[in-house]
């Protein structure tokens, strides 16, 4: 009698199995940011572009979402906020980002990444961006999937929704959770690492989807928002064999 046929899938991993609360932020700092690449560069040029197109009447309510230790996203929204949030899961990173902002009188790492924003006049006005980081900035430790709805003016996600789970349905709906804490109408941006199958960080494995910028496209339709710009950056250098990323500029679709 024929045997039944085993299921060898892997069950793709869910969020919540994966230890956050054990990343390693120096070292994911260091590697991924320690010195400027060509990807971040053109992402950051893109970024003073769009933002300084909005002109915003007033200053506004922000949140970064999923900030690790990542803080060009917070910078680049620095000259239109008057609070930015930054809301981080992993334990070890909210750390991070509470003794980072902290700190008012040296950039360090970031200066690189600064001086490609403080060449557009938008960021000009602030002549201490640490300073500015440190005043107007708070933590707030949370998971995506519990954002506030229609709480934000303008909003910043990087390298989060794909690279936090191995489900493609996880992935979807972090990206509505993130879009759904904006009001109607607020601008955002968004970046994604393209085609990543999971990454290193200090010897130890974390997720994520190898999305594309036609799934992102999905994302954004889904939420009713079709003039978004949506684009592929890629890197003469990549951060990793394979990998590129699709960065979104727009506004959320009027409710």
């Amino acid at each position: 009698m024929a045997q039944p046929k085993q299921d060898t899938a892997v069950r793709p991993l869910l969020n919540e199995e994966f230890p956050w609360d054990t990343f390693d932020s120096e070292w994911y700092l260091r590697h991924n940011y320690g010195v400027m690449r060509d990807d971040d560069q053109d992402i950051l040029m893109r970024l003073a572009e769009f933002f300084s197109g909005l002109r915003e009447p007033k200053l506004l309510r922000g949140i970064d979402v999923g900030t690790g230790t990542n803080l060009y996203p917070v910078f680049a929204l620095l000259p239109l906020c008057s609070q930015i949030t930054m809301y981080e899961r992993a334990k070890t990173n909210c750390g991070w980002l509470a003794r980072e902002t902290a700190r008012h009188t040296d950039i360090g790492i970031w200066q690189p990444y600064w001086d490609v924003l403080s060449k557009w006049p938008l960021y000009a006005p602030i002549r201490d961006p640490q300073w500015a980081v440190h005043e107007r900035t708070r933590v707030n430790r949370g998971s995506i999937f519990d954002l506030p709805k229609s709480a934000y003016d303008i909003g910043t996600m990087f390298f989060c929704a794909e690279s936090i789970t191995e489900r493609g349905d996880e992935f979807a709906r972090a990206t509505r959770c993130f879009l759904r804490s904006l009001r109607p109408n607020a601008p955002f941006a968004a970046a994604f690492m393209r085609n990543s199958h999971g990454y290193e960080v200090n010897g130890v494995h974390f997720p994520a989807v190898a999305i594309t910028a036609d799934d992102v496209q999905k994302c954004l339709h889904s939420e009713g928002i079709r003039k978004a710009s949506v684009i592929n950056i890629d890197s003469a250098n990549p951060l990793r064999d394979g990998v590129g990323m699709v960065l979104v500029t727009g506004r959320i679709a009027r409710r």
